[in-house]
């Protein structure tokens, strides 16, 4: 090997580890402007959530969405809020919003607020969005009942009475479809004092690490669907064609992953090739 070769090995192995830092930066960055597909296999539960929304549209009843995250989890549940939003909001299906989150209530409703009005909807007829409220457990009790007897005002302090929305809509019964997104317990909450005593479609949105909690209950049929984390919500995009925040989240991971891999990999070969470099020279 002549000497400019092993000048240029030895400039790579010794390069300065800033420079991996801008590949790495680069990766998980461009994405986000470039907005690529990741190929993703769809699982079975997303696709069962896909279809209570397909079919809440035909049916035309709203379905209810709770929107139980704060900032500390924003960055994996509002992608898959966004994506819900934008499905229901395509098919003309209505939602009731509500909290059980006080430091995430404004989320929730600058959420809908934004979506809706990509598609032209309107507050009080096409969607409303609840104040928070605190024990949950009565929350979900009253809704089983009347919802009036938990809410007088939506979150905006429009009386209950003035929605057009919820005119003849009582409880479960009238919606096709509740989902919860959550990184905390409260999903089981709504399990434990909603789905066992009133028996209605439900499905959870959560954070990637409080996934596997929930298979039990999709096996004993208490859910019907689950959307686990950041995937979870790029897997819905896929089958919804609304490609946006999630997919492009899946891409900056995925383009990072494959750079960190590529330089352990190039760096595992310089080793080898500068000492056999050094052993023939001894």
């Amino acid at each position: 090997m002549n000497a400019n070769n092993k000048k240029w090995i030895n400039y790579l192995i010794n390069i300065d580890r800033r420079v991996v830092y801008v590949f790495i930066l680069l990766a998980v960055t461009l994405p986000f402007f470039l907005k690529p597909v990741v190929n993703i296999k769809t699982t079975k539960w997303v696709q069962e959530a896909y279809n209570l929304i397909e079919e809440a549209a035909k049916v035309n009843k709203p379905i209810m969405i709770g929107f139980d995250y704060d900032p500390s989890t924003m960055a994996e549940l509002d992608p898959m809020a966004r994506t819900i939003l934008r499905h229901a909001f395509s098919k003309n299906v209505k939602i009731m919003g509500i909290n059980f989150m006080p430091n995430g209530t404004a989320l929730g409703a600058l959420t809908m607020d934004e979506i809706a009005k990509e598609y032209g909807k309107i507050n009080g007829t096409d969607y409303v969005y609840m104040p928070y409220m605190p024990q949950y457990s009565l929350v979900l009790i009253n809704l089983g009942n009347d919802l009036r007897l938990q809410y007088a005002k939506d979150y905006r302090g429009t009386l209950i009475e003035d929605i057009p929305m919820l005119k003849g809509v009582k409880n479960y019964d009238d919606f096709h479809l509740v989902i919860d997104l959550s990184g905390t317990k409260l999903p089981q909450m709504y399990i434990t004092f909603g789905v066992t005593k009133y028996n209605f479609n439900f499905v959870v949105g959560t954070t990637a690490v409080s996934a596997t909690e929930y298979y039990t209950y999709l096996q004993s049929g208490q859910m019907k669907g689950l959307l686990p984390g950041m995937k979870g919500a790029a897997e819905y995009e896929f089958i919804s064609g609304k490609i946006a925040e999630a997919m492009r989240g899946m891409a900056s991971q995925e383009w990072g992953h494959l750079i960190i891999i590529l330089f352990i990999i190039v760096g595992n070969i310089l080793y080898f090739v500068n000492r056999k470099i050094n052993n023939q020279e001894n």
